[in-house]
Parts: structure tokens; sequence; C-alpha cells
């Protein structure tokens, strides 16, 4: 284990919200690890953990806490996935068994069929807005199949309502975006509780009926649980795959001999997506706050400290992936070692589910329409914490 250092002070300027940063935050990340594993933004108050080696230790070893200043997530309080310990792990085991990788494998015919009726419009070929028509759609319509809800006719407002809600996470919002999001949060949890209170009286064989009878048992989790412990659902369940699907097929289609390797040997597929989530990660980054001095190995985490745990940067370190950390090869053998789920005691519980639903987008895409490519664009990033281009079109070519 190296030994211990002092965390140095950040050099120079650094705003993840510039649009140069949006548009290649790896280049910035690269320079912040440059200056060492963990580097302190005084103006901000915050510590960045950078390289592999502590953002997996942090991920795993300083709990979620709480996080300075007014609460982002007064609608949802008492979540039992912003929660640690016992409050957290017994919640959790209530759904782990619905997304094991055994269990994700019945969504694949559900997947499929989701996917070919997108695609089937596009027999011949043409434009595909990858974020509206597909990327959206499918973890959409699984999410509503696994808690056993129907469609909603407002989905649009629903769709704004969880983004908003899911970047309330972000450290680096403005003051104005921080208000407008809050209340965004506000119609999503109305809309929840309706959501709630309409399953009661539908009770079924599925995952939110599920929540709903373990809560009003009352031993693991809370009624009053209920409506936070489904918001984490929404949030992962609709957003993080949505934007996965878009930077995947960006990163191999503008990397044609990538692309040609797949469409060649599709039984890289499986390793191909493992390189994509190293690659191009969605979540690029998770929040802990240290409740207490955490040493890391490298460096000794402070009790009070509010840290940024770079999942992007440490899917790039040189130290951990070689000369190469830079290059996208799905033929990378190490890939699956990537942190894009996070690690510890809250890594995605979804992780099988959105390994699935990307494997079936870029395999039926690669079988159906090889000759596909990116035409000429001007991709807008928004987002400093969930990477992804507001559209994505792609050209599909049989």
């Amino acid at each position: 284990m190296p030994p211990t250092t002092e965390p140095v002070l950040l050099e120079g300027s650094f705003d993840p919200t510039s649009v140069e940063y949006l548009a290649d935050p790896y280049s910035h990340l690269a320079g912040l690890r440059a200056q060492g594993p963990c580097v302190v933004d005084a103006d901000r108050d915050l510590w960045y953990l950078l390289g592999s080696d502590v953002v997996q230790a942090g991920l795993s070893r300083i709990v979620r806490g709480h996080h300075r200043g007014p609460d982002r997530m007064v609608h949802f309080p008492d979540n039992p996935f912003a929660a640690d310990g016992p409050g957290h792990a017994g919640p959790r085991r209530i759904i782990a068994p619905t997304f094991s990788n055994r269990e994700v494998q019945q969504f694949r015919d559900r997947a499929q069929e989701i996917v070919d009726d997108v695609l089937a419009e596009h027999g011949g070929g043409g434009d595909l807005g990858v974020v509206e028509t597909l990327g959206f759609v499918l973890p959409y319509t699984l999410t509503c199949d696994l808690l056993g809800i129907p469609d909603v006719e407002n989905r649009e407002d629903l769709r704004v309502w969880t983004w908003h809600s899911l970047q309330l996470i972000d450290p680096f919002l403005s003051e104005e975006r921080i208000q407008e999001y809050l209340a965004s949060a506000a119609q999503l949890a109305g809309h929840l509780r309706d959501v709630i209170e309409w399953k009661h009286d539908h009770l079924g064989d599925d995952l939110l009926s599920l929540i709903i009878r373990t809560a009003d048992e009352g031993e693991v989790m809370q009624p009053e649980q209920v409506v936070p412990y489904v918001h984490t659902l929404y949030l992962a369940g609709m957003h993080t795959t949505v934007n996965q699907t878009a930077l995947s097929l960006h990163a191999l289609l503008t990397r044609p001999e990538q692309w040609e390797l797949l469409v060649a040997e599709r039984d890289r597929l499986d390793l191909a997506v493992e390189e994509l989530l190293r690659f191009e990660s969605t979540a690029q980054f998770m929040r802990r706050t240290a409740e207490e001095d955490v040493d890391l190995g490298e460096v000794v985490v402070p009790q009070g400290a509010e840290v940024v745990c770079w999942i992007a940067s440490a899917n790039r370190d040189e130290r951990r992936w070689g000369p190469d950390a830079a290059a996208f090869d799905i033929t990378r053998p190490d890939a699956k070692q990537h942190l894009a789920f996070g690690n510890g005691a809250h890594v995605c519980i979804g992780s099988w589910l959105a390994r699935l639903e990307l494997q079936v987008v870029l395999g039926t895409i690669a079988a159906r329409f090889p000759n596909s490519s990116i035409p000429e664009q001007d991709l807008v990033w928004e987002s400093s914490f969930i990477r992804g281009p507001e559209e994505l079109v792609v050209r599909l070519v049989p």
C-alpha cells in the first residue's frame, strides 16, 4: 500500500459547469489527476478523489452522510438508499433478488420486444433520435413493468421531474437551478404518492407490491419510506441507461474500427459493454461525507469533509489501466473492473439490468444496421453529474 500522503490544493481553475468541461470532462480530470490522487478545492470546500484506488476506497468506506446546506431531498425524507448500515441494508435486501444477474435475464425478451417496436419504423434505415425515440422508452417501460404500474399520459412531465430530481445530487448547481429542481422534485413526490395510493388498491405479483407489503409490516422499513424508496428506483431506472445508451453508440460509431470489430464478432458484445461503461460512465461521480477521519491508504480524509468520488477519473486512471487508459478498446480483458456502478454497500443495485438493456440495444443495431454512422451534429451537454447528450442522431444503415 502506498504511504499516506497529504492532499494537494487545487492549482489553476476548475469549472465543471463550463461548456468546455462538459464537452470533454476527461482532459480536465486528467489535469486534476496529474496534481495528485486527492485534490482539495478550497474555494468550494470540496475534496476530489481522482485516483482509482482512492475512489474505490472512498465509495466503499466513506458513508453517504448529510451534505452541508439546505436539504435538497426535503421531498423524500428518510430514504433508505441514502442511509448507511442496517437502515440501508435491510430495505435494499427487499428487492436485491429481483436484480440479480440470473433474475434480470427474464426481462431480455421484453427488452428485445421494446427495441424491436421502436426500430420497426426504421426497417429500411434512416435517422434515429436515440435519446427521445429509444433511450428513454426502453428503461421507462421496463421500470413500469418491474414495478407493476401503468404508463401515464404525462410521460414527458415525469421525464423532466425525474431528471431534475436526479440533478439535485450535483454539488456544482447554482442556487437558481437548485430551486428549479426542488420544484420538480415536489411535483415528482406528488406523482409518486398518487401512484402508491393507486397501487395499494391494485396489489399484485410485482416489485412495488412487494415494497408496499413489506413497509406495511413495519419491520424492515416503514410506510412513510415507500415514496423516497420508489423515488430512487425511478431516478436510477429512467435516466442513467438513457444516457449510457447514447454515450455507448456515440463511442462506438465515432470509432469505426471498434464498431466494425463488434459487427464482425458479436460474441464480443458483453465485453464491449463493460469497456463502454469504463470509457464513458454516465454517472461521473458520487458524493460522500466523512463523518469521521477515514484513511484511504493514500490519503486521510478528515471528519466533516465533503467528498466527490470522481468515477470518470478513476476509470481512466493511467496507474490502474496503463498508458492506453484514455483509449477505447472493446478487447480490453479487464474492462469489467470499472467503477461505473460504484463500489461497496451502495453499488448500483440495477447494474445487471442496465447491462442487459445495453446489450440488447447495441446487439440489435449491430445485427440489423451494421453500416450505421453518426451524421454531423452539434451535441449539447448539460450535466456534469450524469453525462450524456440531450439528443444523439444515429443514421441507421442496414
